[in-house]
């Protein structure tokens, strides 16, 4: 399985639309549509990063990358988040999350080299996306942030430019 990052505008709603979640799921991410509307009205444009996840030519997942003044409040200043990361359903069990998270560090490496920290927030109650995480190689700080649907756990990856 190889997966590559695509750069997606800020309306590029074609080309995620297809990712449906199970219902257990969606209750843990913004709803699509909800997501890129927000990425289209966004005041920092620049700051925010959609990707497509690709394997094969084929759409097989979604992330937002934030920076700077888009970071949220829960963000060390100097991180870079993740954000409603989504493997449509029909590709899940595959290594694609896992492999997100390593696209989203090569991006990472690869154009803002002095930043070396990826956060994210996960709910406590979605144990798969956690481990996923945490067998990505995030680690759980220990903090939590109280979020629209329940206590999120806050996870951080040190990316190592070395």
């Amino acid at each position: 399985m190889r997966a590559t990052l695509k750069t997606l505008s800020n309306s590029d709603h074609a080309t995620v639309g297809h990712l449906i979640l199970d219902p257990e799921q969606e209750q843990f991410v913004d709803p699509l549509d909800l997501t890129l509307s927000e990425l289209r009205n966004s005041s920092r444009p620049e700051l925010e990063h959609p990707f497509a996840i690709t394997a094969h030519d084929e759409v097989v997942g979604f992330f937002i990358l934030r920076e700077k003044a888009a970071l949220p409040e829960w963000a060390r200043p100097d991180a870079i988040t993740l954000h409603s990361l989504r493997v449509g359903e029909g590709y899940q069990g595959k290594g694609y999350g896992k492999a997100a998270n390593a696209l989203a560090a090569e991006w990472i490496l690869a154009n803002r080299p002095c930043v070396s920290r990826l956060m994210l927030l996960v709910n406590a109650r979605n144990l798969t996306a956690r481990h996923v995480y945490l067998k990505s190689g995030y680690r759980d700080t220990g903090a939590t942030y109280y979020g629209p649907i329940g206590i999120q756990n806050i996870l951080e990856y040190r990316i190592d430019s070395g």
